[in-house]
């Protein structure tokens, strides 16, 4: 155990960084969380352009999920009581997973990870379990929060403060 020693390559990005106005049509119906692991992900798979993509293990690690999406969701219904399926699916914790999978091209085994205080702790298990049966791993923390509710879940959730709105993409190899 603990293979996850060979860290070849960490980057990160901000919510602040990113200005959706200039994307592409990809990202039209993505969420800040989606464009910002897709923006760091694809600068560490670039890292390792040989290695096909079914060899790259991808894990997500989010404490809350899209929360945007979420009270977008819930403000649509409780308005108009009709649950649009469009914006339940972005609000799913594996969607920003998913859609970051589909633009990378990615094959390998992918998992998404939210329990709590422990998204960190577990989501390093998971990658060092993963380097078992897979050369590389990817692996994303990624929680955007709107800016009115950051107060709110710093106060049950200080030790996040250096880690909102932000993306971290860390590359493990095997050998």
């Amino acid at each position: 155990m603990n293979r996850i020693k060979n860290l070849i390559f960490e980057t990160s990005l901000s919510a602040s960084e990113i200005h959706p106005e200039e994307m592409g049509a990809v990202y039209r119906k993505a969420t800040l969380s989606m464009m910002m692991a897709c923006l760091v992900c694809e600068q560490a798979i670039q890292k390792i352009s040989n290695v096909p993509k079914n060899e790259i293990a991808f894990i997500l690690g989010t404490h809350f999920g899209e929360v945007d999406s979420t009270l977008e969701f819930l403000s649509t219904y409780n308005e108009t009581q009709i649950a649009r399926p469009i914006l339940f699916q972005n609000s799913l914790h594996n969607s920003t997973l998913g859609f970051t999978s589909i633009q990378l091209g990615l094959t390998g085994p992918a998992l998404t990870v939210s329990t709590d205080h422990e998204t960190e702790r577990a989501s390093m298990l998971l990658a060092d379990t993963f380097l078992e049966t897979n050369p590389y791993v990817m692996l994303c923390f990624v929680d955007y929060i709107p800016e009115p509710l950051i107060p709110f879940y710093l106060e049950r959730f200080p030790f996040l403060k250096n880690s909102l709105n932000r993306a971290t993409c860390l590359l493990y190899s095997r050998d």
